[in-house]
């Protein structure tokens, strides 16, 4: 067994991670993720449970003709809840690495959001994640 395969999604993941309203103007999303130069973040509801994920990718649908007809008859007032993907990829923090690479290619996503006991996000761990993990070691 490698010391990599002990670790965990807790060992990997961001914690208390950057999230946005299902409620926010896309606008809100879009800054978040460029403030923090992130390319996702998990969505919540009023009562903070995660409901969804937006990600650059979602953001970038918005200029397919198609979409852009059914959700921009405006210019303003796109809500985040509009263009998510949903339902959210979680995982367990408990979950060992292996499956948390996995899942992530099985679903093919480039996150896995870990929640608690309540819905709520605790953690997220990005492609990147393992990136760093293999170069640093």
């Amino acid at each position: 067994m490698t010391a990599t395969a002990s670790l965990t999604v807790a060992d990997l993941m961001t914690i208390d991670p950057v999230v946005v309203s299902v409620d926010a103007p896309i606008e809100v999303a879009e800054e978040l993720l460029r403030r923090h130069h992130i390319s996702g973040l998990p969505v919540v509801d009023l009562a903070g449970r995660l409901v969804g994920v937006i990600s650059q990718t979602d953001l970038l649908y918005l200029a397919v003709p198609a979409v852009e007809a059914l959700i921009r008859h405006r210019e303003r007032g796109i809500r985040v809840g509009e263009v998510m993907s949903m339902p959210p990829v979680t995982i367990a923090s408990v979950a060992r690495v292996g499956d948390a690479a996995r899942r992530m290619c099985e679903e093919r996503v480039h996150r896995l959001v870990a929640v608690d006991d309540h819905g709520r996000p605790a953690g997220v761990v990005s492609a990147m994640d393992f990136v760093e993990l293999v170069a640093v070691g």
